[in-house]
């Protein structure tokens, strides 16, 4: 929802991918959910499963459930409905619908709130599901993945298929890196930008020439701090394993030398008038901000594609920088965007199956991604599933374009965008294969007796991180006062819980 582009948050940003394509075709791969457990009786009306997701609003909505329904109800006798939840407030807007009695079937997850939801039952566990209903989910997704999205003894998510590494970087404005003397290769990278001190000299040298123009983009839960990562992230964040996850020592991230420096660095930026006014509160999210033309760049994660996907989202030509070391993989990269079944599910059972049919669906793929063919994109390349805007069509005036492939369940089953082929899959798989992992890749600790201290943490944490992670504030004043505060909240609690679990699983682990 890591290190080199989302969110997810998130990227998730971040989660940060973009490529699911529509095929009037029949579905390819296994959707068997099958024989009679794939249908559902037809003497009753079909089910309507609402599915959140979290991305932009577009006009077409109903024209193209109106096709997933075309698929889903003869095959499930179920339909669909989409839920638009924004990056800049979805975690309010979701916990309120968690938290009430609106209906919603297939809810997004992003790794920092599954906690909170599992501790107060507002997601189904999925053993039981993922075992008796995941036909497509265990051909598709790797076993050990399926089995990271634990809190406990709850499995609350399945992840989606993306790149499993955590990766950051800064996505740059190509025509303005080469008109100040930059090199940017085939591959659009910037090989002359390697590590944050050579990112700052570019802002100064770009300032210089653009003195209007803002360096980085930044957002409310989208602040450079929150791709800024080396470490474990234990799930929450709240006590962590330093050193991509080579140690085994759980420590307070927020009091570490690491922490500080980046933070330090934020506030040099921010008093430079790198970043604007409203960098910590915004809730407009990172590529728009650079479709307007006005932003230089902005952290995201890396992946196969990531360049061409938000050169398609933004409107601009782009290049990637690297700044954290290689990849790795951790639970928290696997995890850091899920897809998970509510509570408030009226038929839980339909609504997995619904999911699991998407991760074996192309059809159902590229109609959430990409929209309608014909209408909204055309097939240039069949062979190398590669596809473009339809005709008159364009970034501005599309009536359907999520390019959330990262973020929807199985976008390695859809077409691409113009530019790129379905073999950057292949080269996906090697960054994965390749990535160190983690000394506790597949360890979740089990957080309900800290559920209350999580609570607390989490409201102080909002409180500091944004204003932290785009230098809006003193770090020498605000750092001691956000650990202060995370300690009378209950950190050290959380520390150790996590310490005496950890240590437990890595013996079971020889």
């Amino acid at each position: 929802m890591k290190k080199r582009v989302m969110s997810v948050m998130l990227t998730l940003a971040m989660a940060a991918s973009i490529f699911s394509g529509c095929s009037g075709k029949s579905s390819s791969g296994s959707n068997s959910t099958s024989g009679t457990e794939s249908k559902s009786s037809n003497s009753k009306a079909p089910y309507t499963v609402v599915m959140g997701y979290i991305g932009d609003k577009f006009n077409d909505q109903k024209e193209v459930e109106d096709k997933i329904n075309a698929i889903l109800e003869p095959a499930l006798n179920a339909k669909i409905e989409l839920r638009q939840y924004s990056w800049g407030t979805y975690q309010q807007e979701l916990q309120l619908t968690l938290s009430g009695d609106e209906n919603l079937d297939i809810v997004p997850i992003v790794v920092t709130n599954a906690a909170g939801y599992v501790n107060n039952g507002q997601v189904k566990d999925l053993s039981g599901y993922i075992d008796k209903y995941g036909t497509n989910i265990k051909k598709d997704v790797d076993a050990s993945f399926l089995n990271c999205p634990k809190i406990g003894k709850v499995t609350y998510g399945v992840t989606t298929k993306r790149e499993q590494i955590t990766d950051e970087g800064i996505m740059m404005r190509k025509d303005i890196l080469q008109k100040m003397g930059y090199h940017v290769g085939d591959d659009g990278i910037c090989t002359d930008i390697k590590s944050l001190d050579d990112l700052t000299a570019a802002y100064a040298k770009v300032k210089a020439a653009n003195p209007t123009m803002i360096m980085c983009g930044s957002a409310a839960n989208s602040t450079p701090l929150f791709r800024w990562e080396t470490s474990d992230f234990l799930t929450d964040g709240f006590g962590v394993l330093m050193d991509y996850g080579q140690s085994t020592k759980v420590v307070n991230l927020y009091d570490t030398d690491e922490f500080k420096n980046f933070a330090k660095l934020m506030y040099q930026w921010n008093q430079s008038g790198y970043f604007s006014s409203d960098a910590a509160t915004t809730t407009e999210a990172l590529v728009p901000q650079m479709k307007a033309g006005n932003t230089f760049s902005y952290f995201t994660p890396y992946k196969a594609g990531a360049i061409e996907q938000d050169e398609l989202s933004s409107g601009q030509q782009l290049a990637f920088a690297p700044l954290f070391g290689d990849p790795y993989i951790t639970s928290y990269s696997v995890n850091f965007f899920t897809w998970g079944i509510a509570r408030n599910s009226k038929d839980p059972v339909t609504a997995f199956k619904v999911l699991d049919y998407i991760y074996g669906s192309s059809d159902v793929m590229n109609l959430l991604n990409w929209g309608i063919e014909g209408k909204h994109y055309k097939v240039v390349d069949a062979q190398n599933k590669v596809i473009d805007y339809a005709d008159g069509v364009n970034a501005t005036n599309t009536g359907w374009c999520l390019n959330i492939g990262w973020e929807l369940p199985n976008q390695e089953n859809s077409y691409v965008w113009k530019g790129e082929t379905s073999a950057k899959w292949q080269k996906q798989k090697e960054l994965i294969d390749s990535a160190k992992h983690s000394k506790a890749l597949g360890f979740s600790y089990d957080s309900s007796s800290v559920s209350n201290q999580l609570t607390a943490l989490n409201n102080v944490k909002a409180q500091y991180y944004d204003a932290i992670g785009c230098g809006s504030v003193n770090p020498d004043t605000a750092i001691p006062q956000f650990n202060q505060a995370l300690n009378n909240a209950g950190l050290k609690e959380v520390i150790s819980a996590k310490q005496s679990q950890l240590d437990d699983w890595l013996k079971t682990q020889k």
